[in-house]
């Protein structure tokens, strides 16, 4: 069966386009499971529970309101890390299109609110795109504020300015919660 140009063309088009998604793939790199990270952020945790919340419409608006970010979904897993009937802290795993791909953060806060540790769990984009264990750091005992943005108490990643924003973003998200949902209902 001959096929005429056009058709051969659309071929050779689809072809290339599967071919294109090889590489994208190819860099798609898990570092932790879920359970493994939030495990990792609380090593003396006795007991980490999970829990999903279902915010209302007025809740989502207050965490939006608060965090200077989208909530893209109204359900939110919090794993709460315990050492006997103490709560050691909160754990939230963020994940979000940092360009065209997935990228997925632990955020691990204190009892009292502050950051504990940010890190990443997967991160499907090219890893020139990945934020580094250092630049993570630069969150670390820090509450939700103002000064809590890219640019301003946040340094930026050069080349990485949609990776640098989706971190923080989970982070003020995180902090969000915890402030409008968790220290309410204490």
């Amino acid at each position: 069966m001959k096929r005429s140009v056009p058709q051969c063309l659309g071929v050779v088009f689809w072809a290339g386009a599967v071919l294109s998604l090889l590489p994208a793939v190819a860099t798609a790199k898990v570092f932790h499971s879920r359970q493994e990270a939030v495990k990792i952020a609380f090593p003396d945790a006795d007991q980490i529970q999970s829990r999903t919340i279902i915010l209302t419409a007025e809740q989502q608006q207050q965490i939006e309101r608060l965090a200077a970010a989208p909530i893209e979904s109204k359900l939110v897993t919090v794993h709460t890390a315990t050492k006997g009937t103490a709560i050691v802290g909160y754990g939230f795993i963020e994940t979000q299109i940092i360009r065209t791909l997935p990228g997925s953060f632990l955020v691990a806060l204190s009892a009292t609110g502050e950051v504990k540790t940010v890190m990443t769990v997967a991160f499907h984009e090219p890893e020139e795109y990945l934020p580094t264990e250092r630049w993570f750091k630069q969150f670390e005992q820090k509450p939700l504020s103002p000064e809590l943005q890219v640019y301003k108490g946040i340094q930026g990643i050069a080349g990485a300015t949609l990776s640098s924003q989706s971190v923080t973003n989970a982070v003020r998200k995180a902090l969000a919660v915890h402030q409008f949902i968790l220290k309410e209902n204490k």
